[in-house]
């Protein structure tokens, strides 16, 4: 099993510009441990047979359906649960400045 010391920790976090304090450290060094052990847990699986995929989604078939119109909300029963409202539309908050 690989085991990811912190030795490795450190230049990782060189390689990534990312500084960490010592509880950090710790925390992440236990989270990147646990990715390897899961690796690891995946190298058991018997992929024998199993085809090669460049994409996930390349054996996927057309799953879209049909657009069906359905019962919608009246106007005021739709605003009544918005957080902010103007001139019967949803205000939401700016995040472009121009």
């Amino acid at each position: 099993m690989s085991q990811f010391e912190e030795s490795d920790l450190v230049k990782l976090t060189k390689l990534c510009h990312i500084e960490c304090e010592e509880a950090e450290k710790k925390k992440l060094l236990h989270s990147l441990q646990g990715v390897l052990n899961y690796v690891e847990l995946l190298k058991e699986v018997d992929t024998e047979g199993v085809k090669a995929f460049n994409h996930i989604l390349e054996t996927m078939q057309n799953v879209t359906r049909e657009d069906e119109v359905g019962e919608t909300l009246p106007r005021e029963e739709f605003l009544a649960n918005a957080p902010d409202h103007v001139g019967g539309m949803i205000r939401v908050p700016l995040i472009l400045k121009y």
